[in-house]
């Protein structure tokens, strides 16, 4: 409904404004005792009001548009109201005329129907109400459209906006580290000559995560279901570099199985905990990822329990995460890094369900 009116807002307009004053001149004038009277006379103003109106707002869009208005502009207004006002007594004087033979050819008993006869178009006073009447439409006609392009505008800037927005997340995307497919490839290729199974198994690994990373560039939100397996999958990568060094465990409440994340996170947290962390040193350690609901937001949580290494590849993946969190929760969200000697963790905590799944 509020859809209709917006975008049917000038005829809206109209049938009302004209509707309630053509019913108040009906009602002043006391021009009969029939209610027929009273609804002839209304409704044969409000046709001559839209229409005269109508033919003056074609002439303004058309002659008189809102943008590159100026000093001439309003010479052009003042000579259309003027031209109206001195036309619209004479248009409603032979319309009421009309109006009147066809109520007596169409109603069999018309006589008493109007108290007084329709008076003659002559007095200036007449024309100078009417100049009145018209100036102010056109005044209300040009808020209007002011209102309008007003709205349009800020639409617009909005539109722009998000768009802007867009562009920086994609350019935010985690995608698969390029170094990590191409370590990936390498560490698979010499697999091949241990185990012909397995390599080919990780292969099929490496292009599904390849997959996923691509077809889920326009989309910002996906189900922990689907980040978890694709984590895991990364994982499962890693392992063959990381031999036994990699040991990693999985802590999910099922509640938070199907809340909306954004795509490649929990990626991005383990690559924070292995490439940054674990294998970074001979012995290796231990990753526990979890999950949780804690205060309407979903807490996922890494812990690992190896020095974290400090250097600038990570704190450029850790920003581009910030700021990702940023641009599509605000500051609902939040990415928090705590060091320790023995324990490092990596909190992050996002509102539930509030963010769009797929680009407009």
């Amino acid at each position: 409904m509020l859809k209709f009116l917006s975008k049917n807002l000038f005829w809206v307009l109209q049938l009302l404004g004209w509707g309630v004053l053509s019913f108040f001149f009906a009602y002043v004038a006391n021009l009969n005792e029939k209610p027929v009277g009273l609804i002839l006379f209304t409704v044969g103003n409000m046709i001559v009001f839209i229409s005269v109106t109508s033919v003056l707002r074609w002439f303004l869009k058309k002659f008189v548009p809102i943008e590159g208005f100026n000093t001439f502009s309003v010479i052009k207004i003042v000579i259309a109201v003027t031209v109206t006002a001195i036309l619209f007594p004479t248009i409603a004087y032979y319309f009421g005329f009309l109006v009147g033979k066809l109520t007596k050819l169409l109603m069999e008993d018309s006589t008493g129907l109007f108290k007084k006869p329709p008076k003659d178009v002559h007095g200036i006073g007449k024309y100078l109400v009417y100049f009145v009447i018209v100036t102010g439409w056109t005044t209300f006609y040009y808020i209007i459209k002011l209102l309008r392009q007003s709205n349009d505008q800020r639409l617009n800037r909005l539109r722009l906006k998000d768009q802007v927005k867009q562009e920086q997340l994609n350019t935010l995307k985690g995608h698969l580290n390029p170094q990590f497919i191409f370590s990936s490839l390498n560490n698979i290729k010499g697999l091949m000559l241990e185990d012909v199974t397995r390599s080919r198994a990780m292969l099929t690994t490496l292009s599904e995560m390849l997959r996923y990373s691509l077809t889920k560039n326009n989309i910002n939100a996906v189900g922990l279901y689907e980040e978890l397996e694709v984590a895991k999958s990364y994982i499962a990568i890693l392992e063959i570099e990381g031999r036994d060094r990699l040991k990693v465990s999985y802590l999910i409440a099922p509640e938070t199985l199907q809340l909306q994340i954004p795509p490649m996170l929990l990626t991005n947290l383990m690559e924070l905990a292995t490439r940054y962390g674990v294998l970074n040193t001979k012995e290796g350690g231990v990753i526990e990822l979890s999950t949780d609901i804690n205060n309407d937001s979903l807490k996922i949580e890494v812990v690992h329990n190896t020095k974290a290494l400090i250097s600038k590849q990570r704190q450029v993946l850790e920003n581009t995460l910030r700021q990702r969190l940023k641009l599509l929760y605000g500051s609902n969200a939040s990415y928090i890094a705590s060091y320790e000697i023995d324990k490092n963790t990596l909190t992050v905590l996002l509102p539930i369900n509030s963010i769009k799944t797929t680009i407009e």
